[in-house]
């Protein structure tokens, strides 16, 4: 699907990925949706792509106003084309210090705040037989690694999801794309409470996510790894799980 002249909503608009493929999305041609909670930070992120879109503050994890928002965006830009499912937050640490709360307002966040807005537009692009949805997940929804099991969960989650939707709607002319970041230059991890410290792999811009983000509806690709080396280490867990296993402990051994 090409992005010129479509109606593309972006959750979690208002800075890092988001923000970044609201910007690429713009200069393609795109009229943008974006959602985020804060409309401030929105109606800049409006003018800086040159006023291409609107702006619908909503909160991702409740679903009358991720329902809302999308009716806003439709009423003003026309039926969505494309929808990429970005908004999510993240934690760290030993799963047995994390609270049962932090764990619920994870999966509210990252997981039924990308449900949410899928279902949202799912059926409207079914009906008309075209559309496009992406969904950003994480590497961690590839690899199980320590000290974020909370947070792999959720994006676990999301990669089955987008997987098992993408078979249910191929050939109906809706497309289904997971895009896996690593390690990306944001605020991603002040949020969180800890700073990325690890010296490999090292931290890539958001702008180059967005790039990812931006060729998955191009060519319509089931699953992208940004930067994409990390697909050969998923093949390594796959093919010699012993190895990945002992690989990642030594990895983390001074964390442990």
């Amino acid at each position: 699907m090409q992005w010129n002249g479509s109606t593309a909503l972006v959750t979690g608009a208002s800075r890092g990925i988001g923000r970044a493929v609201a910007k690429q999305a713009a200069a393609k041609g795109a009229r943008v949706g974006l959602l985020a909670r804060s409309k401030a930070d929105l109606d800049q992120v409006l003018t800086d792509i040159g006023g291409k879109g609107a702006v619908a503050p909503a909160d991702i994890a409740v679903r009358s106003e991720v329902d809302d928002a999308v009716k806003r965006v439709e009423a003003e830009l026309g039926p969505i084309d494309i929808l990429v499912a970005n908004a999510g937050i993240g934690a760290y640490g030993p799963f047995a210090d994390i609270d049962v709360d932090q764990v619920e307002h994870l999966v509210q966040v990252n997981l039924l705040g990308t449900v949410y807005p899928i279902k949202a537009v799912l059926a409207g692009m079914l009906e008309r037989g075209r559309g496009h949805i992406v969904v950003v997940s994480s590497v961690a929804g590839r690899f199980g690694s320590p000290l974020e099991a909370a947070y792999a969960s959720t994006k676990f989650a999301q990669i089955g999801l987008a997987e098992a939707l993408g078979v249910e709607v191929a050939g109906k002319g809706v497309g289904v794309s997971v895009v896996n970041p690593g390690v990306v230059d944001t605020d991603f991890f002040e949020a969180r409470g800890h700073l990325y410290d690890r010296p490999f792999p090292k931290p890539i811009s958001a702008d180059r996510v967005a790039a990812g983000v931006i060729k998955a509806v191009e060519k319509n690709l089931a699953e992208v790894f940004v930067p994409g080396p990390f697909k050969y280490a998923v093949a390594v867990r796959h093919v010699a799980p012993r190895l990945y296993r002992w690989g990642t402990r030594r990895s983390f051994k001074n964390e442990l």
